[in-house]
């Protein structure tokens, strides 16, 4: 189920801090303890505002999957139909989600192509309005209508916590030993 957290800016913060707290706070059903995909799940977003589109909601999922969205921009849904925000990024714990998971798979569509966004592996997909890249511990997922767009967002991505700031380099994927570099999990 994905819960909604926040759809005003003006609780952005509060609600940033919390999720935040949530996310390295967690406490398993079992032992009491955090769990271990929880303790290392650093949220990025692209700030309160990217490429002319407001922060408008924060989301988190913790159902069949297990991730946090930042929802960039509105869309207005027709009578019989849905609609996807303009901008949308996920931040996933790469044990959920990683690029060795495409290894030898060939998604449908055009295939996916291979790039490095600010120092760190990528893949672009369906027309470069999907972007996946690995920084650390996790896989943000970048969602936009225009493959520039989906660019300048990432771009634009920065440490909730303030210790990746926009622009500069992320972090390298953490590899796993001995398994050919896949995320160890």
């Amino acid at each position: 189920m994905v819960a909604p957290l926040v759809t005003r800016p003006w609780v952005m913060a509060v609600v940033m801090l919390a999720l935040g707290l949530a996310l390295v706070g967690s406490v398993s059903a079992g032992g009491g303890q955090p769990s271990a995909a929880l303790q290392s799940f650093p949220l990025y977003n692209a700030g309160e505002r990217v490429d002319g589109l407001p922060l408008v909601a924060v989301l988190r999922r913790e159902d069949t999957a297990d991730f946090a969205s930042f929802v960039y921009g509105d869309c207005v849904a027709g009578d019989d139909a849905g609609c996807a925000p303009p901008a949308e990024i996920q931040i996933w714990p790469a044990c959920g989600r990683n690029l060795g998971l495409y290894d030898g798979v060939q998604p449908a569509g055009a295939p996916a192509e291979q790039i490095m966004v600010r120092g760190v592996p990528a893949l672009l997909f369906d027309d470069g309005t999907r972007l996946e890249l690995e920084t650390g511990r996790l896989t943000a997922v970048v969602f936009a209508d225009t493959r520039a767009r989906t660019l300048r967002i990432a771009a634009a991505l920065r440490a909730v916590d303030g210790t990746v700031s926009p622009g500069r380099p992320l972090p390298q994927p953490t590899r796993g030993e001995g398994r050919g570099g896949a995320v160890d999990c």
